[in-house]
């Protein structure tokens, strides 16, 4: 499994495996935005290259697709349940990045091995620290450039955020009504 380099620190790349629920067409369109598909598929997960965004854009899309993966849940994780450690790591992963990358008004990430790693360390080197590149964001074309965004790369990370505890809290009540049920089924028999 490719590891993912965000930035200056490496995560395990769990996330990857998102790469083919991408590809299933009902997941896709099981999106909370269906043009968010392109931007994960394309932007997210690219491969052998540098991404950067906006941090607002990747927290905007991974907070959305953890809810979604809370939203659906059990039927992701399969009949047996067996999938469900593997959707909770996942999802760990996707909030840890969200948390990571608010610390920098643009994320640059790659998947791969050592090499992907030095090569994105080249990259970042040259950059400025996070305050001067968000004093460059607010510059007038980049403001304009922000309002001018083309639906897959919509940012709205406060509302991202708020979604995803709302489905987390709805998974959380299943998982105790279902475990109610076990307990009340176990009495019984």
């Amino acid at each position: 499994m490719a590891k993912l380099y965000f930035m200056k620190r490496e995560f395990s790349g769990n996330c990857w495996e998102i790469c083919d629920m991408l590809e299933d067409e009902a997941f896709r369109k099981s999106l909370v935005f269906e043009d968010s598909w392109y931007f994960l598929h394309y932007r997210f997960f690219g491969r052998d290259c540098i991404c950067s965004e906006t941090s607002a854009t990747v927290q905007t899309h991974l907070y959305d697709l953890a809810s979604v993966i809370y939203r659906d849940f059990e039927s992701l994780a399969g009949e047996d349940g067996s999938g469900s450690q593997r959707l909770t790591a996942i999802i760990a992963e996707l909030v840890e990045i969200c948390e990571y990358s608010s610390a920098f008004p643009v994320c640059l990430w790659a998947y791969g091995d050592e090499t992907t790693r030095d090569f994105l360390a080249e990259w970042l080197a040259p950059l400025p620290t996070p305050n001067q590149m968000a004093h460059i964001l607010k510059l007038p074309h980049m403001t304009r450039h922000e309002l001018e965004r083309i639906p897959y790369r919509h940012s709205e990370p406060k509302t991202a955020f708020k979604r995803y505890k709302n489905a987390l809290a709805d998974y959380n009540r299943r998982r105790k009504l279902a475990a109610k049920n076990d307990q009340r089924d176990q009495t019984h028999t």
